[in-house]
């Protein structure tokens, strides 16, 4: 016969496993090659107004000051790499290039926990690369842009476009010197089918900005497209370790008392937070798109309390319409 207190432990045991099996069933990964979404995020996992906490992903916020300009970085664990998703503003594979929302009402949209914009993949001028959820979209690669390649286990890679030190230049037999062209559309179609079972997500837009723990962008590095030496808005994404990440915003000119940050600047700040959260330092940190488009979103308090998505960074100045996100998802339903 079963004595009070075994009973007593029995129950115990047996509800520890419901939980246990409850909150497994939860954890089911995301489909990484549709457009799925995860379950919207609960308003009791936000145990302050800077963190966010349940048993499938833990971000948190930080807030600082770097060469006069205000910021704002994310701490991002999550449980399964199918929580890194994108979105874009008219599903996922938009063709309108006109397209576009803020940020905040796309985030409200995929139930994001955070996000940050992407490389405005919709500029088919521009933004060269496109692989969003496994689905090639575009590759007219010319050479000219770092492509930030994203694996089905949540690793970050880089195919480089843009020539930056003495190794991308070549001399003929004659000695005439040239620049040794980056990866072409046939060199990405190239990659492609040599590596696309594992590849889930491309963004074109860079530079990279520090790979291996230090910053790989040199004071004098040149590039209009970004407007290398401008003070302004930038948003940035970095791997830290397996399954943990860091994005980042900083303000600009247009907010208050802000400088902005060059490039240099800024992959400056990524080496320097990579290294405040993680021992060995980001293993890549990519550039996406900056100035007005620059936004990192989070769910805050509004004036009477309730919980809303926001923009975190340059809080005076109002959002601008984007085409894309790069989001972090829950799987707690």
């Amino acid at each position: 016969m079963l004595t009070a207190w075994k009973r007593v432990l029995i129950i115990v045991l047996v509800c520890v496993c419901r939980i246990a099996g409850a909150c497994a069933e939860t954890l089911e990964p995301l489909q990484m090659d549709s457009n799925a979404i995860g379950p919207a995020p609960k308003d009791a996992a936000y145990i302050s107004d800077t963190e966010y906490r349940d048993a499938s992903i833990s971000v948190k916020i930080y807030y600082g000051n770097y060469e006069e300009t205000e910021y704002v970085c994310a701490h991002i664990k999550i449980s399964d790499p199918s929580q890194l998703r994108t979105a874009s503003a008219n599903g996922y594979f938009a063709n309108n290039s006109h397209s576009e929302f803020r940020g905040s009402i796309i985030a409200e949209n995929v139930n994001a926990v955070v996000a940050i914009n992407g490389d405005y993949y919709t500029k088919s001028d521009q933004c060269l690369v496109v692989m969003r959820q496994c689905k090639q979209i575009r590759n007219k690669a010319n050479g000219t842009k770092d492509l930030l390649l994203i694996d089905k286990q949540g690793n970050f890679s880089v195919l480089p476009n843009s020539p930056r030190d003495a190794d991308s230049y070549v001399a003929d037999k004659q000695g005439n010197w040239s620049v040794q062209p980056g990866c072409t559309a046939a060199d990405y179609k190239a990659y492609l089918q040599a590596h696309q079972e594992e590849m889930y997500q491309v963004f074109c837009f860079g530079p990279v900005l520090v790979q291996n723990g230090e910053s790989v962008i040199s004071t004098d590095y040149l590039n209009k497209y970004i407007g290398s030496y401008k003070h302004t808005q930038r948003t940035a994404i970095a791997q830290l370790g397996p399954l943990e990440y860091m994005v980042v915003a900083c303000s600009g000119p247009q907010s208050g008392e802000d400088v902005g940050l060059t490039i240099f600047d800024f992959a400056s700040l990524c080496e320097l937070l990579g290294k405040q959260l993680s021992e060995n330092g980001c293993i890549l940190a990519y550039n996406m798109d900056g100035g007005n488009s620059a936004e990192l979103i989070f769910k805050g308090p509004d004036k009477n309390g309730n919980l809303k998505y926001m923009k975190m960074n340059s809080t005076d100045v109002g959002e601008r319409d984007l085409s894309d996100i790069i989001y972090f998802a829950t799987l707690v339903k």
